[in-house]
C-alpha cells in the first residue's frame, strides 16, 4: 500500500472514530445570557436563573454549561470575554441558547447599551455565525418579561424592539426560536398580579442571610418560577420538533419534593471557627465547607430536591422555626471544640418541641463519646423519647471500611435500593415510646424517629452524611451513603410542611 493510500485510510478511519466518539459521548448545551439565565449562589440565598434549573427537563444523556452571568447584555458579554470563553470549548453539535435584551436596553450603561436594530442585532449575528463556525447549533430566544401590571391588573410589556429583533433574526438565518417573551407573557398574564408574585423574588425579611430586609424584586425569579421559565423553554422546542425535544423528560415532582421548603442547619451550638490567611472562619458540619468535615454535598442534595438551604445563627425560638420546614442540629459543642460554646437552653427547647407539634420536622445527629455536648442534647431528644448513649460504636482502624459497613438494612424509605452504608465512631441510642428504631445492630439502635402532634423527628448517633464519607475520596464505590442520604430527605421533605408567611 502507498503511502497516500495509508494517509488516506487512517484519515477515514479517525474520521469514523471521531464520529463514533460524539455518538457515544453526552449532549452538549451551552446557556449564554443575563441574570434571567444565569446560576445562582444556594446558601441562604433563595434566587435561581432558569438556566440553573433547566437539567430538571432532559435524561443524563444531556449536560447543560450554564455561562450566563448577572447584568450582561450581547455587548457586554463579548467585550467581558466571556463569549471567548465558550466559543474555546464548542465542539461539532453542540448547542447554544442564546438569550439576552434585558440589559442591552439599558441607555445610560455605555459599557451595556446594545441598540435593537443595530448593536444588539450586529452581536446576535456575531453570536450566530462563530457558533456555526465551530460546527455547534445555536437556538435564539426572546427575552423573558418582567412582571410588571398597571392599576387595573393589566400586563405591561417592558422590552421595546428587542424581542422584535430577536424574531427577525431567527427568521433571516433560519435559526431555530424560542419565543420566550411571549410565552412568558401569557402566563403572567393568566396569573395575574397576585398570583406571579410566587415566581418572582418576592421574600419576606428575616428568611435569608442574603436578603436580610427582604426583598421585591420583579426581575428575578425563585426556584419556583426558574422552574416555570425553564417548562416554557422545554415546551418551546417540543413545538418547533427540536431535535433535543427526543432527550427531554416530564418535569418529575417527586424529584423536586422539597420545593417551596426550606431547610434550616444550626450554627449557634455548633459554631467551632478555625484561622485561615483571611482570618477566621466557621467549619465543620456546616453548607459552606467543601473539606471532609463539611456539609456541602448534603446542601447540593436538598438543593436538587427543591428545598432552599439556610444557616441559623441564633438561638431557635418559634417565631424563626415557624420560616422553616426542617431544622437540624449537629453535633453541639464542648468547652474543648468552642471557649464559650452556646448550649441548648430550656427556653429553646420548649420552643422546638412546639414547632415539631405544630408539623416541623427535626433532625438531631450526635456523635461518639466526647466529640459532642450530650447533656443539654439529651434534654431535648428525651422529650421525643430518645436518649444518646454517649458510647462508641464501629471502631474503624485505618482503612478497614469493612470495620464500619451496615448491610442488614431494613425496609425503610431512607434505604431505598440502597444495599449497604457506611458509619463509624457512632453513639448507639436508648429509646421509649413514642420513639421508633429505624436502624439497629443486634440490641444497638443507631437511627430512630419519633412522631409528636403534626410533626417528625430524626435521630441518629453520629454526623454520618458528612463529606469525607458522602463520595468516593475514602469510601469505595460501593457504600451508598449519597444515595441514602437523598432517600433520607426526599421522605422527610415529603412529611415537612410549607413554612408559615406572615
Amino acid at each position: 500500500m502507498s503511502k497516500i493510500s495509508q494517509l488516506i485510510l487512517i484519515s477515514v478511519i479517525s474520521a469514523v472514530l471521531f464520529v463514533t466518539w460524539q455518538s457515544a459521548g453526552k449532549i452538549r448545551i451551552f446557556l449564554i445570557g443575563d441574570s434571567t439565565m444565569a446560576n445562582k449562589p444556594i446558601i441562604n440565598n433563595p434566587e435561581r436563573g432558569w438556566g440553573q434549573v433547566f437539567h430538571y427537563f432532559f435524561n443524563d444523556n444531556v449536560i447543560i454549561e450554564n455561562y450566563a452571568k448577572n447584568g450582561r447584555s450581547t455587548k457586554s458579554f463579548l467585550k467581558e470575554g466571556l463569549w471567548q470563553n465558550v466559543y474555546n470549548k464548542l465542539q461539532p453539535n453542540d448547542y447554544v441558547f442564546i438569550q439576552f435584551g434585558h440589559n442591552d436596553a439599558k441607555v445610560s450603561d455605555t459599557n451595556r447599551y446594545a441598540e435593537a436594530h443595530s448593536a444588539y442585532k450586529e452581536n446576535l449575528l456575531r453570536y450566530l455565525r462563530e457558533t456555526r463556525e465551530k460546527g455547534a447549533f445555536p437556538i435564539l430566544l426572546t427575552p423573558v418579561n418582567r412582571r410588571k401590571f398597571d392599576e387595573a391588573g393589566n400586563f405591561i410589556d417592558q422590552h421595546g424592539d428587542y424581542p422584535t429583533v430577536v424574531r427577525e433574526v431567527a427568521e433571516q438565518e433560519n435559526v431555530p426560536l424560542i419565543d420566550l417573551h411571549k410565552k412568558s407573557m401569557a402566563l403572567f398574564k393568566k396569573l395575574g398580579p397576585e398570583g406571579t408574585k410566587k415566581l418572582f423574588l418576592w421574600i419576606e425579611p428575616g428568611i435569608y442571610e442574603a436578603l436580610p430586609e427582604g426583598k421585591e424584586d420583579n426581575t428575578h425569579f425563585v426556584k419556583y418560577g426558574a422552574l416555570a421559565i425553564a417548562q416554557l423553554v422545554s415546551e418551546g422546542l417540543k413545538e418547533i420538533n427540536h431535535p433535543l425535544a427526543k432527550f427531554m423528560v416530564d418535569l418529575d415532582s417527586n424529584s423536586l419534593i422539597g420545593l417551596n421548603k426550606i431547610v434550616a442547619l444550626d450554627y449557634f451550638f455548633n459554631c467551632e471557627w478555625k484561622k485561615v490567611d483571611t482570618g477566621k472562619i466557621q467549619y465543620h458540619y456546616i453548607w459552606e465547607d467543601t473539606l471532609d468535615s463539611g456539609f456541602s454535598q448534603l446542601g447540593n442534595i436538598i438543593d436538587e430536591l427543591g428545598a432552599s438551604i439556610v444557616s441559623l445563627r441564633q438561638s431557635p425560638t418559634l417565631s424563626v422555626l415557624s420560616r422553616y420546614s426542617i431544622y437540624i442540629i449537629v453535633d453541639p459543642d464542648t468547652p474543648e471544640e468552642t471557649e464559650n460554646p452556646n448550649y441548648i437552653s430550656d427556653e429553646a427547647i420548649s420552643d422546638i418541641i412546639a414547632w415539631v407539634k405544630g408539623g416541623g420536622v427535626l433532625v438531631l445527629m450526635g456523635n461518639d463519646k466526647g466529640k459532642a455536648e450530650f447533656d443539654h442534647l439529651n434534654r431535648l431528644a428525651e422529650k421525643f423519647g430518645i436518649h444518646f448513649n454517649e458510647d462508641s460504636h464501629h471502631r474503624v482502624v485505618g482503612n478497614n471500611y469493612e470495620m464500619g459497613k451496615n448491610d442488614n438494612l431494613p425496609q425503610h424509605p431512607i434505604f431505598k435500593d440502597v444495599k449497604q452504608i457506611f458509619m463509624k465512631e457512632v453513639s448507639s441510642l436508648q429509646i421509649r415510646k413514642p420513639a421508633e428504631p429505624v436502624l439497629t445492630e443486634g440490641e444497638l439502635v443507631l437511627m430512630a424517629t419519633s412522631k409528636l402532634g403534626e410533626g417528625l423527628v430524626f435521630v441518629v448517633g453520629d454526623p454520618w452524611l458528612y463529606n469525607e464519607y458522602m463520595d468516593t475520596r475514602r469510601l469505595p464505590p460501593d457504600y451508598e451513603n449519597k444515595k441514602a442520604a437523598k432517600n433520607l430527605f426526599q421522605w422527610l421533605l415529603s412529611y415537612a410542611k410549607l413554612p408559615v408567611k406572615k
